[in-house]
């Protein structure tokens, strides 16, 4: 399996505008970061979790001609904005792209993108909708997803094999945390140091690993507040952990 981080920015992105930094330092490249994405490639199968706003670019930059399947965490527009961006991967490869996601979320996107899914006049279709189950199979790739939460909404966790990703990440409901155990990637959303009402702070994901223990740790979804080597130097040295950056692949 191989992961790719697309984007690992807010919904700002990182810096917010020129001359607007934030609390990164913009001389490293790192600190520059577009909205969340990630592809996963395993068995010659491409999986893509959310669409964000710079989708077009990162796709680019990824070198990828094809998607296989979509799964959206939610509702946000910096996770479904660059939804339109996907016809272009259905005429090079002539096929209808199948798009997972709640049921909840699933009457937004077509209030939205009805032409996507539906088709409008001289434009056909390009994407399928589905709703998701817990566990369910693209080609011959198991995955599970559950709901955590995230403020007043909720957002879906994936899991595949032992790649976990729980973007927009405030807290996890009854023992769900428990499905991932065993990981050796998570990929966790980190929006500022500090506690927000939609999402959890530094200290609280530190205990989540801490629970956990899985091998290694990527950050994503982090604003401007976020700075690469600041988030480095708070890390406890028993935990395998890092700030994510745009176009970092992972091998597993």
């Amino acid at each position: 399996m191989k992961v790719r981080i697309l984007g690992c920015g807010g919904s700002f992105g990182s810096p917010l505008a020129w001359e607007r930094n934030g609390k990164i330092d913009i001389n490293n490249k790192r600190n520059f970061r577009t909205r969340s994405s990630v592809l996963i490639e395993i068995n010659n199968t491409h999986l893509l979790i959310d669409c964000s706003p710079d989708l077009r670019q990162q796709l680019y930059a990824a070198k990828c001609t094809n998607i296989d399947a979509v799964f959206f965490s939610h509702r946000h527009s910096d996770h479904t904005a660059g939804l339109p961006d996907l016809r272009a991967m259905s005429l090079i490869n002539n096929k209808i792209i199948p798009a997972y996601m709640s049921s909840e979320m699933s009457k937004d996107l077509l209030s939205h993108y009805r032409y996507i899914f539906e088709g409008d006049h001289d434009y056909r279709p390009f994407m399928s909708l589905n709703l998701l189950q817990n566990k369910f199979k693209i080609n011959d790739v198991d995955i599970t997803t559950f709901k955590h939460n995230h403020g007043k909404i909720d957002v879906q966790t994936f899991r595949i094999g032992n790649f976990a990703y729980s973007t927009d990440f405030k807290k996890f409901y009854d023992n769900d945390i428990d499905k991932l155990k065993n990981l050796d990637l998570w990929v966790v959303g980190l929006l500022r140091f500090e506690s927000h009402p939609s999402h959890a702070g530094f200290d609280d994901i530190i205990e989540y690993i801490n629970y956990l223990k899985p091998k290694s740790v990527l950050f994503t979804h982090m604003t401007a507040l976020i700075d690469e080597q600041e988030v480095l130097k708070k890390i406890p040295s028993h935990i395998n952990a890092k700030p994510g950056w745009d176009g970092l692949e992972i091998k597993l």
